[in-house]
């Protein structure tokens, strides 16, 4: 069988040799599988503050990995960035970007994603050149981030046609 998900918040029971990072009895969000125990790096683990509510720590690794790829990206107050699909690693990716100063643009070929990202004040399109070229500048978009789930390479070729020369393309999703 094929363990699911890769994040989660609980309660540490049981500490490996050398971890002084926790102890029993710690609240922690980690990227371990979706299971009633798991084990997992202490590297790959963090304690919740007390603040913070279970429902709100289990964003912490989808969010981290929307802003790792927006790290590659490096996106500057004002530019284009094109996110392609707009499931929850989407939706939050747009959210960052917007905060960051971005024009940002979502593109998923689902109608209600679409609309999810319309009411978070994103102009949206079906994964269609002739949409989605009104919405950006004649010379392309500054970046286009990829967290699209697929078997498919539509994305990337999507990606290549509307990046401006020289943008770049990050992938933090799963293409073909």
């Amino acid at each position: 069988p094929l363990p699911l998900g890769y994040c989660n918040v609980g309660i540490v029971e049981a500490i490996g040799e050398g971890v002084t990072e926790f102890k029993i009895g710690d609240r922690v969000v980690s990227n371990g599988h979706h299971a009633e125990y798991v084990c997992i790096s202490k590297n790959l683990c963090a304690k919740v503050p007390d603040s913070v509510t279970d429902n709100t720590a289990i964003f912490t690794v989808p969010s981290s990995i929307s802003l790792q790829g927006i790290r590659l990206v490096q996106p500057q107050i004002g530019e284009t960035v094109l996110v392609i699909g707009l499931g929850l690693l989407g939706l939050l990716t747009i959210q960052i970007l917007k905060a960051n100063g971005c024009h940002v643009i979502g593109i998923d070929l689902d109608d209600k994603k679409r609309e999810i990202a319309e009411k978070m004040g994103v102009k949206t399109a079906p994964a269609s050149i002739d949409k989605i070229q009104p919405l950006i500048s004649s010379i392309g978009a500054d970046a286009v981030i990829i967290t699209a789930s697929t078997t498919s390479n539509d994305p990337l070729h999507l990606a290549a046609q509307l990046s401006r020369k020289r943008g770049k393309i990050v992938l933090i999703g799963v293409i073909g």
